[in-house]
């Protein structure tokens, strides 16, 4: 029997099974309806049919095993069996850098006093935006870039300055629909199902969703968001004008066993919302170092960066030095573009870099690959929206927070580890997939066992 008539076979099989179940229950089609995507992987000819995400093909699949998601045994109150669609296209990643019109980024050099750097910034005339004293730094705005830059650079108080580069949240926002345990693939597939736990009393590790903001009236994040910061409009103003923020917020922390929507892999992790990514899911380099920054000071141990830009510039790597100084876990999303040219902050050094895999253990053709990415992790993944409902949500921006709640549940069972500790568990027990990630697929039950 050939190969072709063999998928053709399992394919009318699936199909047929589909068929029989139409008129049961809800749970019934869910299941049915789970079943058919669970084909995806097999081969294009059943790709094509079923209408599967494209996958990459430069590693070998593997098979896993795992404990299935907790259920509460309830079902969502529905008159008719609802069905998670399709996810939207990722957005492929630019590869070309752009920046904010007329600003630029003076880090100046130690023990330059703030008396001394406001002087020089009177003297050519530039209008301090923002400061980060922690890293010696001014965002300024300026008339004309070119010659502010020279006579900053001219200047022995100044180390350098740079444009302002601009970044994009690594993937859409999901669209609404319902969804169930039985669409977490991921969750089985990377090994929660081994080490989840239901949360009991509070949570005690932090998580800062550094992105668009985060809709803390989702009914699956109530409880779980602690108060925002925005520092795009300024202030503690609460919510999310885009979606992608409150869909990563879910992927790591979503509430379990309430009957509806999906689970969060941490259930020890409150979320820390720092706003620094607008609207349209785009956002300027300094403020995102900033978000660092400030995610930091604020006793973060996770700083999810589910954003990036091809260029990165140095107010960026300051900021991730600083938050590693102080033992957080940075993780950043590795892009979307399909290639294999390095991403920031995702190749910065101190930061755990994550591609999206899919069921086959493979790479999707949209996820950046290559040795410099540390890890993948499962790039679909079904995610709260703005006032409530569900969608799957694609793209490194949603394998970002499965790795980043993954390192929340190891520091809520062993504090005193740190990031080193934690980053290299989850590095080093990664199961191979081939030369796509330098380490592999993250494992979490391995990692957890790990870090003891």
């Amino acid at each position: 029997m050939t190969r072709r008539n063999l998928i053709g076979i399992t394919l009318a099989a699936a199909l047929a099974g589909a068929t029989l179940t139409a008129g049961a229950s809800a749970d019934t089609s869910v299941a049915a309806s789970a079943s058919l995507h669970g084909l995806c992987g097999i081969s294009t000819p059943v790709d094509d049919l079923l209408g599967c995400p494209e996958q990459q093909q430069d590693s070998s699949p593997e098979t896993t095993t795992g404990s299935p998601p907790p259920s509460s045994g309830r079902t969502p109150a529905a008159a008719a069996a609802p069905q998670l669609q399709a996810p939207a296209p990722v957005v492929r990643s630019s590869t070309k850098p752009t920046y904010v019109p007329n600003i630029l980024v003076v880090r100046f050099r130690s023990g330059v006093t703030a008396v001394a750097q406001a002087r020089l910034l009177r003297q050519i005339g530039a209008k301090p935006r923002e400061r980060i004293p922690q890293l010696g730094i001014a965002v300024v705005r300026v008339a004309s870039v070119t010659r502010a830059r020279a006579k900053l650079e001219a200047s022995p108080l100044v180390l350098h300055a740079t444009r302002d580069e601009v970044l994009h949240v690594m993937g859409s926002a999901p669209f609404p629909d319902d969804a169930f345990f039985s669409y977490e693939w991921g969750f089985r597939q990377a090994g929660f199902g081994n080490i989840w736990r239901p949360p009991t009393g509070q949570r005690p590790v932090i998580v800062a969703v550094i992105d668009t903001g985060v809709d803390a009236t989702q009914p699956d994040l109530a409880g779980v968001v602690r108060p925002q910061i925005d520092l795009v409009d300024g202030g503690s103003s609460a919510g999310d004008d885009n979606g992608h923020g409150t869909a990563v917020a879910g992927v790591i922390a979503a509430l379990a066993n309430n009957g509806v929507g999906g689970a969060g892999v941490c259930g020890a992790c409150s979320i820390l919302p720092i706003k620094t990514m607008g609207s349209d899911g785009s956002g300027d380099l300094a403020t995102v170092a900033a978000g660092i920054v400030k995610a930091t000071d604020m006793q973060a141990r996770v700083i999810d960066l589910s954003l990036g830009g091809p260029q990165g510039l140095d107010a960026l790597a300051q900021a991730i030095a600083y938050a590693n100084s102080k033992g957080a876990v940075v993780v950043a999303a590795a892009g979307n573009s399909g290639l294999a040219t390095p991403y920031f902050p995702a190749s910065y050094p101190g930061v755990l870099s994550v591609a999206g895999s899919n069921q086959s253990d493979r790479l999707y053709s949209w996820s950046e690959y290559g040795p410099w990415i540390a890890v993948s992790a499962p790039g679909c993944n079904v995610a709260p929206l703005l006032h409530g409902g569900y969608g799957q949500f694609c793209g490194t921006s949603s394998a970002t927070p499965l790795v980043a709640g993954l390192a929340g549940i190891m520091i809520a069972a062993h504090p005193g580890a740190t990031n080193v500790r934690v980053t290299s568990a989850i590095e080093k027990t990664a199961r191979r997939i081939g030369s796509s990630v330098h380490f592999g697929r993250i494992s979490a039950a391995a990692a957890l066992k790990a870090v003891r």
